[in-house]
C-alpha cells in the first residue's frame, strides 16, 4: 500500500516536473522578442544619458549647436521640439511606473 502510494507520488511529481520546463520554454519562446527590444532599448537609454552628460560638461556647444539647428531649420527645429517635449513626458510617466512597479513585485532570487 504504502509503496503503491510512493510510486503514485514520484510519477506525479515527474509529470509536474515535465509540465514546468515546457511552459519554462513556452515562456522563454514568447519573451525571445522582447529580449532584443530590451537591448535596444537599452543601447539607447544609454547613449542618450551620455549624450546628456557631454552636454552638462560643455553646455555651450550644446546651446550653439541646438541654436544653429534652430536658426537653419525653425520648422523642423519646433517639430523637433514637440517630439522632444513629449518623449520626455512619455518618459517621465513611464519611469514613474516602472518604480511602482520594480516596488512590487519581488527581487528575483530573493528567499521565499
Amino acid at each position: 500500500m504504502m509503496r503503491s502510494r510512493l510510486l503514485a507520488l514520484a510519477e506525479h511529481r515527474m509529470r509536474l516536473s515535465a509540465r514546468a520546463q515546457a511552459e519554462r520554454e513556452t515562456m522563454a519562446a514568447l519573451l525571445a522578442p522582447a529580449d532584443g527590444a530590451s537591448a535596444l532599448a537599452t543601447t539607447l537609454l544609454r547613449t542618450v544619458r551620455r549624450a546628456m552628460e557631454a552636454a552638462q560638461r560643455q553646455p555651450l556647444i550644446a546651446v550653439a549647436g541646438v541654436l544653429l539647428f534652430a536658426v537653419l531649420r525653425p520648422k523642423r527645429a519646433l517639430g523637433w521640439l514637440a517630439r522632444g517635449w513629449s518623449l520626455w513626458r512619455l518618459y517621465h510617466g513611464a519611469r514613474g511606473w516602472w518604480q511602482r512597479f520594480a516596488a512590487a513585485a519581488p527581487s528575483v532570487g530573493a528567499p521565499k
